[in-house]
């Protein structure tokens, strides 16, 4: 860390005091031939001299004082340009740091335990555009290679969203306190999901995933923030709750985190990861990894992720409000899984088999559903079987394939229960999910300065 010199100036400032001693020993070096002031004899000559004297060291006091003001100055900028301040905008910030499971309770021991042992898997991670950092997000190890020591990391696709171009550099704070730069492998912006590979020297950890959907429980949210490398967590449990994202796979759990935790696993109690975060105010959406999984999958067998555009949109029914709960049960109250269908897209596939505003999907190819995922997870399967099947005939072009959905709903308006079959068209890499992802301004704080590349940040408290 570079040394800071007294006084907080540079190290060739000196200190007004200082300067006046310098020139009264300068003053008693001169040569004698210098004019020596008259005698003070009469009291009348003495005060106006005085007077003079005293208004020419105050003036050059205050000169000192603005020139030691103009290097601090000049000091804070060079400080807050290499940290990547934004002076102006929302005071929002990607570092600020999180974790509840330290009131020293029973159920806050556990989860550090548990916290503790994944903790070797989770990284931090971070974009820049030239010396500017845009974001900050967690993520954690799924893959290490013995033979290249590359470790693959699953994080949220925010990290890399614009601003970020085509020249984004993504560095990763590793559990070891090494920082590295990686490579991207993998974006999908419908999921918020990426992947980064990084070179390391010590082997890293693989975090145990469940590839299975798991809707209930208690669950801690992890993350790591990139300076310092601090481990942080938060307690909670997965509830039926509703998200602000567009994504409707997503779930939510009570745990609370900040924005240095998008990417970061879900887990529950036996440390296995359930999913991967992103941050919302007061609740953790999250991915399942079965869905996570699905889209890593098609990825590694054909090089994209391509889904269905079935033109409807669905929520669990579990998540719908109580005051339209009402009105549904009203027309079949043995409803209380399935998913429950709130727009349908003029012309699109659904519009054309007959599925209507309101109707409860409850099942599909032969399968209850009763959670958003696991209707995304079929769809994926489905693609999947479609894509091999056509593969060598198409050499890869699937726009003019399409796949056929079997689904079992019931109607809002008469309760009735109707099969329908949906002939969906395939699609490549689409976009269609909003996922608001705002540029943080960064705080400035005291006790931390810009660090060179490959410097290992100074632990400090948020």
């Amino acid at each position: 860390m570079p040394r800071r010199s007294r006084g907080g100036g540079s190290a060739g400032a000196s200190s007004p005091q200082e300067e006046e001693e310098e020139e009264e020993e300068g003053a008693s070096s001169e040569p004698e031939t210098r004019p020596r002031p008259p005698p003070a004899t009469p009291a009348t000559a003495e005060e106006p001299a005085a007077t003079a004297a005293g208004a020419e060291a105050r003036a050059q006091l205050a000169i000192n004082i603005r020139r030691m003001l103009a290097v601090e100055a000049e000091r804070r900028g060079r400080i807050a340009e290499r940290i990547g301040v934004q002076a102006e905008g929302p005071i929002l910030t990607l570092e600020d740091t999180f974790c509840d499971i330290d009131d020293g309770s029973a159920k806050s021991q556990v989860a550090r335990k548990v916290a503790l042992g994944v903790s070797q898997s989770i990284v931090s991670l971070s974009s820049f555009a030239g010396r500017k950092r845009i974001r900050v997000c967690s993520g954690f190890v799924i893959r290490w290679n013995d033979s290249t020591s590359i470790g693959t990391i699953l994080t949220s696709a925010a990290l890399v969203r614009p601003p970020c171009g085509d020249d984004v550099r993504v560095e990763v704070f590793l559990p070891s306190g090494d920082i590295s730069i990686c490579q991207i492998s993998m974006v999908d912006f419908h999921h918020n999901i990426a992947l980064v590979e990084v070179t390391s020297n010590f082997k890293l950890q693989e975090a145990v995933i469940l590839k299975y959907i798991i809707d209930k429980g208690d669950v801690l949210a992890l993350g790591r923030s990139y300076e310092g490398g601090l481990l942080m967590c938060s307690r909670g449990e997965i509830s039926n709750r509703a998200s602000i994202f567009e994504c409707s796979e997503l779930l939510v759990s009570s745990c609370e985190i900040t924005m240095a935790g998008t990417g970061g696993p879900l887990v529950n109690y036996n440390g296995h990861v359930v999913g991967i975060n992103f941050f919302e105010e007061n609740q953790t959406p999250f991915l399942s990894m079965a869905i996570v999984f699905k889209c890593l999958e098609h990825h590694q067998i054909f090089g994209r992720i391509i889904r269905p555009w079935i033109g409807f949109w669905f929520t669990s029914i579990q998540m719908v409000p109580l005051s339209h709960l009402e009105h549904i049960y009203r027309k079949f109250s043995d409803v209380d899984n399935g998913l429950y269908i709130s727009n349908v897209a003029e012309g699109s596939p659904a519009d054309i088999a007959g599925i209507c505003q309101g109707d409860i999907l409850m099942k599909c190819g032969g399968k209850f559903l009763s959670t958003a995922p696991e209707f995304g997870a079929i769809l994926m399967d489905k693609c999947k079987e479609t894509m091999e099947e056509y593969d060598q005939e198409t050499n890869g072009d699937f726009s003019a394939k399409r796949i056929t959905v079997e689904i079992v709903i019931k109607r809002e308006n008469d309760g009735s229960t109707i099969e329908k079959t949906i002939s969906a068209g395939l699609i490549e890499e689409f976009n269609y999910n909003r996922w608001p992802t705002p540029i943080p301004s960064y705080k400035v704080r005291r006790d931390t300065i810009g660090r060179e590349k490959g410097m290992i940040p100074k632990f400090v408290e948020y």
